[in-house]
């Protein structure tokens, strides 16, 4: 019994399919040509000048330092340019490549942001003036470090937190950020720190702002 209904069943479909034929319809198709997907950059550039307004050719140097009560040598200024098209966090941080020099507490540094504005366009920072000393201090007042503090990658001051915020992206060629970096010999740095040199690279970690770490993969 079930085998003859399920034969009428599929006589059934054949028999409605007789009759059926092609549709014809109106269509229309619109192409939209030369679409694009274009994806940004991060690019933080570093530049050193001995001078605020100095040419971009120089390296932070300082020679015959001497233990002091108060007096900052200033090695350079540090010229932070974000020539990329996304907003950017940043920190650098100390590598000692050679040398005798101790660089423990007795090595001060002083670190201050010193442009006026936190990102102008280059062009344009020489309307961008130096603040003297004690207008500095007034509006970004400058942090003194030892070496440990900013020779640790995970834990060094020299951030972006603690230096005028993020780099944020504008649609202009280049926008920066002046640090200038003093540095000072304890006042009882003794005879073991005379006729010594210390020879170290800066290294700056650049990434977007909303990376919730620095590597280019997330943690899980």
């Amino acid at each position: 019994m079930k085998a003859y209904l399920v034969s009428v069943l599929l006589v059934g479909l054949a028999l409605g399919g007789v009759g059926l034929g092609t549709f014809a319809w109106f269509t229309d198709q619109e192409i939209v040509e030369n679409n694009v997907i274009a994806t940004g950059n991060a690019d933080l550039s570093v530049k050193i000048a001995k001078d605020y307004l100095g040419a971009h050719e120089s390296t932070l140097e300082v020679t015959n330092l001497v233990p002091s009560t108060n007096t900052w040598t200033t090695m350079g200024y540090i010229h932070l340019l974000n020539e990329g098209t996304v907003p950017l966090k940043w920190k650098g941080y100390f590598v000692k490549t050679g040398g005798d020099l101790v660089t423990d507490d007795k090595l001060q540094f002083r670190i201050s942001k010193v442009s006026l504005l936190n990102s102008v366009s280059e062009s344009d920072v020489v309307a961008d003036v130096e603040l003297s000393d004690a207008g500095t201090e007034s509006l970004f007042p400058s942090g003194v470090y030892t070496w440990a503090q900013l020779s640790n990658a995970d834990t060094t001051v020299l951030t972006s937190d603690n230096f005028g915020g993020t780099m944020g992206s504008i649609d202009n060629p280049l926008f920066t950020r002046i640090l200038k970096v003093q540095v000072k010999l304890d006042e009882n740095a003794g005879n073991v720190y005379a006729n010594k040199g210390a020879e170290f690279k800066v290294v700056f970690d650049a990434t977007q702002t909303d990376n919730p770490g620095w590597a280019q993969t997330s943690p899980v």
